[in-house]
């Protein structure tokens, strides 16, 4: 009995220099439901059993099957290392067979709280210059003998087009 059937992929990596190894096509501002466009066999996402042709429904309990293809990006992005992924694979074969998709509410409790490493490093480094009567460091804070070849210069920014003395 051919029919879809619903699966719950899930994805997870190292970390975020790490591809997700699939690309997604569609949204609703092209008219096309999201769906995955590419998966490369030995990836995260080729390990977790995504295939080409998936249509994806649920992001991390976000619904996400009738979004704009960037809000479906930042919900990805937002999830992190660790991605459920609610997918409808189309010409399923087994007993089960997919009904039509209904919209959870999303809430706020869903997402992690992320913060940037420079807050996480400014947090940590706020206690110890609060006791030594500082400031955190910056790299405002570097002499300018101190910063690299690269950034040091007298002259103004006007440059000479090529073959000019």
């Amino acid at each position: 009995m051919a029919g879809s059937e619903i699966t719950v992929c899930k994805l997870r990596r190292y970390d975020t220099g790490q591809p997700w190894g699939f690309k997604m096509q569609g949204g609703s501002e092209v008219g096309i439901p999201l769906q995955v466009a590419e998966v490369s066999p030995k990836s995260v996402a080729g390990k977790a059993g995504l295939r080409d042709g998936d249509l994806i429904c649920y992001i991390n309990k976000a619904y996400v099957a009738d979004v704009t293809h960037q809000h479906a990006r930042n919900e990805m992005i937002r999830a992190g290392n660790d991605i459920d992924m609610t997918i409808k694979r189309p010409g399923g074969v087994g007993p089960k067979t997919a009904g039509p998709l209904q919209k959870e509410d999303s809430i706020d409790d869903n997402y992690r709280d992320v913060q940037p490493k420079t807050y996480q490093i400014l947090q940590t480094e706020l206690p110890q210059a609060a006791a030594a009567g500082g400031r955190p460091a910056s790299i405002f804070d570097k002499k300018k003998k101190a910063r690299s070849e690269y950034t040091k210069t007298e002259q103004s920014g006007y440059t000479k087009a090529y073959g000019q003395s």
